[in-house]
């Protein structure tokens, strides 16, 4: 599996993939249950526990084609979510603050909710920061190092604005030319679709010579196709010296670790702690595994996560934290534009969309 793809959401059923056809039962569901009768016992079955949410990136405003809707709120987005937070009760807490909290077994004296952005986007100090600074909330960014050193390709932006300015894309790919129409709306999706699925299926070295031809003198090269887009070293340094930031390990290249051989999931582990330590100086205690469900982590990397030192580990478990959860798996609420995220927090922090195990 390569790096970035998601756990079998290349599977493909009618021409729909499986992660989207997931996505539009999920969205339909969440409809269904925010309005009417069904969103007053939705709030009846809401947890008392401790949230973690589970964000990716902050954006002025989202792009122009929507595509990237999944990985990003806008800040107005964000601000709503903050009030109703507030408005329900939730007090601000850090990821250190939980899991305290947990092991202690106090009996819980309100419900905490403490925020987390995944992959280091360069929205989490530019958009999102502001937004959090100037309500006191802490939050932890999980910084994905291969994306912050231009080891990794960061291409799903890039390739949004790309094809938002042209009229038609072509390149060569398995000794066939590959065109795209570009010219309405509806084709520009079409294409972004098309090439996406190829790169997330192909080989490296495969995605590397289509990214050169797509590029075509608009970047120095395919690494730096998302620069502006991720957090530098510098800037992950920035954000660390702030008291309300903690910074947290993603992994070096984000792939699905279960896939990998005990050495390379183990490398990855420690490797992106160790260079973050490096560009912070400060430890490095908290990590989030990509992906984070069940096809892409398991026991072993539990266990790595605790021999390397880690005091938490998050997945994307869709429910409040439980006085039974470990701490090298603890479950988030992932919110994003795809759908009104305070209709779907509403509804997720009743934990029915979640797994135990």
């Amino acid at each position: 599996m390569r790096a970035g793809a998601e756990p079998g959401s290349r599977q493909v059923l009618l021409g729909v993939s499986a992660r989207e056809l997931r996505l539009r039962v999920r969205i339909l569901l969440l409809r269904l249950l925010s309005r009417g009768p069904m969103s007053v016992l939705s709030k009846r079955f809401r947890g008392s526990g401790d949230v973690i949410l589970c964000l990716h990136n902050v954006v002025k405003r989202h792009g122009p084609l929507g595509v990237n809707r999944g990985l990003d709120l806008t800040a107005g987005e964000l601000e709503a979510v903050v009030r109703w937070l507030r408005a329900e009760g939730y007090r601000p807490a850090t990821l250190e603050g939980i899991c305290l909290r947990r092991e202690a077994g106090r009996e819980p004296d309100g419900r905490r909710v403490a925020i987390t952005f995944d992959d280091g986007y360069a929205g989490n100090l530019h958009v999102a920061h502001p937004v959090l600074r100037r309500h006191g909330l802490p939050f932890t960014v999980y910084v994905t190092t291969g994306f912050m050193d231009d080891e990794a390709r960061v291409w799903r932006y890039a390739l949004e604005r790309l094809l938002a300015s042209v009229d038609r894309i072509a390149f060569e790919h398995d000794g066939r030319a590959q065109v795209h129409a570009a010219a309405t709306g509806r084709e520009k999706l079409q294409a972004y679709r098309a090439i996406s699925g190829l790169l997330l299926d192909a080989q490296p070295a495969t995605a590397e010579r289509i990214l050169k031809q797509l590029l075509d003198g608009r970047s120095r090269s395919p690494c730096a196709l998302g620069e502006g887009d991720v957090l530098t070293p510098e800037k992950v340094r920035a954000l660390s010296r702030d008291p309300l930031v903690t910074i947290g390990a993603h992994t070096v290249s984000h792939p699905v670790l279960r896939s990998l051989t005990d050495e390379e999931s183990r490398r990855e582990i420690r490797a992106c702690r160790e260079r973050l330590e490096e560009v912070t100086g400060a430890a490095v205690r908290h990590f989030a595994y990509p992906f984070g469900n069940r096809a892409a982590f398991g026991a072993r990397e539990e266990r790595f996560v605790r021999e390397i030192g880690y005091a938490t580990a998050t997945t994307t478990s869709a429910r409040p934290v439980a006085p039974t959860d470990r701490p090298t798996a603890l479950p988030r609420i992932m919110l994003s534009g795809e759908f009104d995220a305070v209709a779907a927090l509403g509804v997720l922090l009743t934990g029915w969309f979640g797994r135990r195990d």
